[in-house]
């Protein structure tokens, strides 16, 4: 299994998501059907079919993280974004993703950008740290 999910981290990271015609050459590079593959796919959340922003915005929107404001900073990054949930900007600069829980309920709100952590978050620090990315 670990071999599988490393080629599809590698095929997600050379095209930014994992494209049809990759899943049909690796089933059958790995004596797989298409439906494995998607049905693998489908289960790690961080693996994708559709192509997405180069910035992957994620929200938590666990309870904790709603009882201190996701809820605001999720409706202020949509206003300025001009997108909505699951969607990726129009110049495929962001993908906002609400995700149930990042696990750090201690410093709630967070959200994420890529792979930076972003803790104690205000719609308002929310917005400005969007646009310190390209």
């Amino acid at each position: 299994m670990r071999i599988l999910i490393n080629a599809l981290a590698e095929i997600q990271k050379e095209f930014g998501y994992i494209p049809e015609s990759e899943i049909k050459r690796l089933a059958i590079d790995m004596n797989m059907q298409k439906a494995q593959l998607y049905g693998v796919i489908s289960f790690y959340s961080r693996l994708y079919t559709e192509k997405k922003g180069r910035n992957i915005i994620r929200i938590c929107k666990s309870v904790t993280c709603g009882m201190n404001g996701s809820q605001s900073i999720r409706e202020a990054v949509i206003a300025h974004l001009k997108i909505g949930d699951s969607m990726t900007t129009e110049d495929e600069r962001f993908t906002l993703e609400l995700v149930e829980c990042l696990g750090l309920c201690n410093v709630a709100p967070v959200m994420t950008i890529n792979d930076a952590v972003y803790e104690n978050l205000t719609a308002e620090k929310a917005i400005e740290i969007i646009d310190s990315f390209d």
